[in-house]
C-alpha cells in the first residue's frame, strides 16, 4: 500500500515536469509590437529637425535595449546626421537628402509601421556594439567600460 502512494507521487511528479518541459518546447515565440516605440521615436527626430531639442538630446532619448531594427536603423541615421556636420556645410544637396531620410523615418513612424527594408538593410553593417543595445544592468555598464576605453 505504501510502495503504491510512493509510486503514485512519483508519477505525478514525472508527469508535471514532463508537461512542463513539453510546453517550453512547443511554446511559440511571442511578437513583440513596436509600435509605441516607434511612435515616439518619431517624435524625438521631429523634435530634433525643428531644433527644440538637439540631436545629442534626441539620441540619449532613444529607448534603450529595444530590438526594433527600424529603431536602429533610425538612431543610425540620427547619429549620422549629426556626424555630417561639416560635410552639410559644405553641400546643401547631401543636407536636403539627409533631412528627406530623417523626415521619411518620422512620418512612417508616426502610424507605428517599420521602416522599409532597404533602409533597415542600409544600417545594417553600423549594429554591431551599438550603445543603443546597451542593458541598464552590470553587463551594459561593462559594455559601455570596454567601449569607452577602446577610443
Amino acid at each position: 500500500m505504501q510502495n503504491s502512494r510512493i509510486s503514485i507521487i512519483f508519477s505525478n511528479i514525472k508527469s508535471f515536469f514532463k508537461n512542463k518541459i513539453e510546453k517550453k518546447l512547443v511554446s511559440t515565440p511571442v511578437e513583440v509590437d513596436y509600435a509605441a516605440q516607434r511612435k515616439y521615436v518619431g517624435n524625438i527626430i521631429i523634435s530634433v529637425l525643428t531644433e527644440r531639442i538637439s540631436v545629442k538630446n534626441g539620441l540619449l532619448l532613444f529607448p534603450k535595449g529595444c530590438e526594433d531594427p527600424s529603431i536602429h536603423a533610425a538612431w543610425h541615421a540620427l547619429c549620422h546626421y549629426e556626424a555630417d556636420e561639416d560635410i552639410k556645410k559644405k553641400n546643401i544637396e547631401f543636407n536636403n537628402q539627409q533631412i528627406e531620410l530623417l523626415e521619411l523615418i518620422a512620418f512612417t513612424f508616426k502610424d507605428g509601421n517599420p521602416l522599409p527594408q532597404n533602409i533597415i538593410d542600409a544600417y545594417k553593417p553600423y549594429y554591431e556594439n551599438d550603445p543603443m543595445l546597451y542593458e541598464s544592468n552590470i553587463k551594459g555598464i561593462i559594455k559601455k567600460l570596454f567601449r569607452f576605453l577602446s577610443f
